[in-house]
């Protein structure tokens, strides 16, 4: 796929010999050579479709993280609506771009994540909630019509971030190895920081 022009006065250009590049500019340049980006300047409908796909991202990523904190539960209404939202954008961007094979990777990526998190939620015995399992579910669908491989990568982001929170409570002292931690923010974290840098 050829990507659009680059306006490099925008961002500063990063030489692979120059160690000493602000973090801005590294971040920039890895935002510009991600897939969604590419793909957002295809065309002003496709870009309104990604937007929106994002803002689906910020609200309903928001709103569930809120309620998984205060109560450990992902509603199946707010996941549902996220499921319908995201359906709708998957398939815009497939019809607008002419890419059925988008579309069926986006609902491959559904069953991979959800089928894995099902697994996760099998062998732990429960430990982890059905809630999780219909998240996954629909970040799967948003990041398998960029890249499936990111499906794996999303889940590695995810255990690290709440590994890492895991730790650090223990050593504060606020939480122990048997704590109820809500895992539904990692999820949406990992996930949307993958699909904003996964090609």
């Amino acid at each position: 796929m050829v990507r659009p022009y680059f306006n490099c006065r925008s961002v500063p250009i990063i030489h692979k010999g120059n160690l000493l590049l602000p973090l801005g500019a590294e971040v920039a340049y890895a935002l510009y050579m991600s897939e969604i980006w590419s793909v957002s300047h295809e065309g002003p409908v496709i870009g309104v479709l990604v937007a929106l796909q994002l803002l689906c991202f910020v609200i309903f990523g928001f709103l569930l993280s809120k309620e998984d904190i205060s109560s450990h539960r992902l509603p199946n209404r707010l996941v549902g609506y996220w499921l319908v939202a995201s359906t709708l954008v998957i398939v815009g961007l497939g019809i607008a771009r002419g890419d059925g094979l988008g579309i069926v990777q986006g609902v491959l990526g559904l069953v991979l994540l959800g089928g894995a998190y099902l697994l996760i939620s099998v062998v732990s015995l429960g430990a982890m909630g059905m809630g999780d399992v219909k998240l996954a579910a629909v970040l799967g669908i948003n990041l398998g019509y960029y890249s499936l491989a990111s499906l794996f990568l999303a889940t590695l982001v995810t255990f690290v971030l709440s590994t890492l929170w895991v730790l650090g409570g223990v050593i504060a002292r606020r939480l122990t190895l048997k704590s109820a931690v809500p895992f539904g923010p990692f999820m949406i974290i990992g996930a949307l920081a993958v699909l904003l840098v996964a090609r």
